[in-house]
């Protein structure tokens, strides 16, 4: 009895010992397939040293040139054969051009099984004022004013880069990005970067319409496609990785100005969904 018993003991140890290591090979495999995909991408080298907030730019040292109006000059830098910027409804289109004219409200929700995270990364982010989102049991709601400044091409080479720095009521920064594109393959992405201590968060997204039946589309910016350089990065001095999160912006118009949701997944579960009003040269407040 004694025999078997050992012998089972040792079957599981074997058969525990193979788990782990097809376990670890899998992770393997993934974080190299992850560290692969970043490392062709052109991510902005622009971090922070400690807190990020409005006055970032200045005293980081990032030189900066003249005011800009939009998150992009120009609409029809993203043509290809299935994205026709011309057919974009006209209000998409200004907001993307003209954003800084805008005034944006904002609702959020954190989602079940994401809402203790939430709360305790509430008090990084309100600290280092970057990302800096309501936690799940304070006030849903706020406006954000925007400020776009070019940024020179010395401190952040990626084309057309511009800060966005988005600030709340009481003049906090909620959003500091560094926004510009690159192109692979003959298709031009959005690039994102949100400056952090000794490092970045980077997105790249991919522009496309969003269908509205009869009506001129919308616009979706998404990770989602997975067709290319699509994804959320964490960028470090010693190198770069895919992250497992996904995230899209979807804009559209409405009377006045436009509407916007923007939804992020973890490993394919929904954790947050912003839900933005905006209007021309006014403050839009949810009802």
């Amino acid at each position: 009895m004694n025999v078997r018993g050992a012998a089972r003991r040792s079957s599981a140890v074997v058969a525990l010992s193979v788990a782990l290591l097809a376990g670890a090979s899998v992770w393997f495999r993934r974080v190299r397939r992850a560290v692969g995909r970043a490392r062709a991408i052109p991510f902005s080298p622009l971090t922070a040293k400690g807190r990020v907030g409005a006055e970032y730019l200045r005293r980081h040292g990032v030189a900066t040139g003249d005011p800009l109006s939009g998150e992009m000059d120009d609409m029809s830098a993203y043509a290809r054969p299935d994205f026709d910027p011309e057919a974009i409804h006209p209000a998409v289109r200004r907001f993307y051009e003209r954003t800084a004219e805008y005034d944006l409200s904002y609702r959020v929700t954190w989602h079940r099984g994401f809402r203790l995270g939430a709360a305790l990364a509430a008090r990084l982010t309100s600290r280092i004022e970057q990302l800096d989102l309501p936690g799940p049991w304070e006030s849903a709601t706020g406006t954000l004013t925007s400020r776009i400044v070019a940024v020179d091409a010395g401190d952040d080479p990626r084309d057309g880069a511009r800060a966005w720095i988005r600030t709340n009521e009481s003049g906090a920064a909620v959003f500091v990005a560094i926004y510009a594109s690159h192109v692979r393959d003959g298709t031009r992405y959005v690039n994102i970067a949100a400056p952090l201590p000794r490092s970045n968060l980077s997105t790249v997204l991919s522009v496309r319409p969003l269908d509205r039946g009869d009506e001129p589309p919308g616009i979706e910016l998404t990770t989602k496609t997975e067709t290319g350089d699509e994804g959320l990065y964490f960028v470090t001095s010693l190198g770069s990785v895919a992250l497992p999160i996904h995230q899209s912006f979807r804009v559209w118009p409405d009377e006045d100005g436009v509407r916007a949701r923007h939804e992020m997944w973890l490993f394919g579960r929904r954790f947050l969904t912003v839900e933005y009003e905006s209007r021309d040269g006014t403050t839009a407040t949810y009802i």
